[in-house]
């Protein structure tokens, strides 16, 4: 059995972004540039794509990568995560499985294999990426990382707010099987990890907003621009004499 499989799943009736996984980003398909950074991981060798079109075999084998034709009932808008890995678990056996999302296509190979590193060394058994987000947050009209009986707190001073973004998910197998039959879902089982990304592994593609904005970072990062901090004239003695004016 192998320790780790990684999957990279590709539905093809995407229903936000038409065809998402082979749009062009920056020339590119979208579901190129994680399985170009896959490959390039010290950990993530056996590959494969999920899909439900053998479109994606012909990818898979672009990319030399591995192809798993998964049931067309597992690949609908209604498909719940939980059911296509649990089938994925049973017909390819492994002690671990991680889930890479290519809706993220700026996460490193070394984002990647720290969060497989961080895994083994926790108690864990499901890991899951998330961004802190550090800013007021409301939910049903409640705060819920501060208080509104009091003066408004400093945004540095709050408590980081978890919100996935599923760049990378890693599961103990035996554990979301068992998980699973027993209670009919797997993704959050046993004692969760989680594990933070930042910059730009945080762009996540779900709509046509992102990824059109995703467009402009692709372009920015391909011409290897060096940005050099500029100030308006204003701040010329300031910048001139180096003061420090932080407080």
């Amino acid at each position: 059995m192998k320790e780790l499989i990684t999957i990279v799943p590709a539905r093809l009736g995407s229903k936000r972004i038409k065809l998402k996984s082979l749009r062009l980003l920056d020339g590119k398909p979208l579901i190129g540039y994680i399985l170009e950074t896959l490959k390039k991981s010290k950990f993530h060798k056996n590959i494969f794509i999920n899909s439900d079109s053998e479109l994606y075999e012909k990818v898979a084998k672009q990319y030399g990568v591995d192809f798993f034709k998964r049931e067309k009932s597992l690949a609908t808008s209604e498909s719940l995560i939980d059911d296509y890995l649990y089938d994925f678990m049973k017909q390819q056996p492994s002690k671990y499985l991680a889930v890479v999302n290519p809706t993220s296509p700026f996460v490193s190979e070394e984002t990647l294999d720290n969060a497989w590193m961080r895994y083994k060394e926790s108690d864990s058994d499901t890991l899951l990426s998330c961004e802190n987000i550090q800013t007021h947050c409301f939910y049903n009209g409640e705060a819920i990382n501060f208080t509104t009986k009091g003066q408004h707190p400093r945004s540095q001073d709050l408590k980081p707010i978890q919100a996935l973004n599923f760049a990378i998910t890693i599961f103990d197998c035996k554990k979301f099987i068992n998980n699973y039959d027993k209670n009919n879902y797997g993704v959050y089982t046993g004692k969760l990890y989680f594990f933070v990304t930042e910059g730009n592994a945080n762009i996540d593609i779900d709509y046509e907003n992102d990824f059109i904005f995703a467009e402009f970072v692709a372009k920015f990062l391909s011409s290897n621009v060096n940005v050099i901090p500029k100030y308006s004239n204003l701040a010329d003695e300031i910048i001139e004499k180096k003061l420090d004016v932080s407080n």
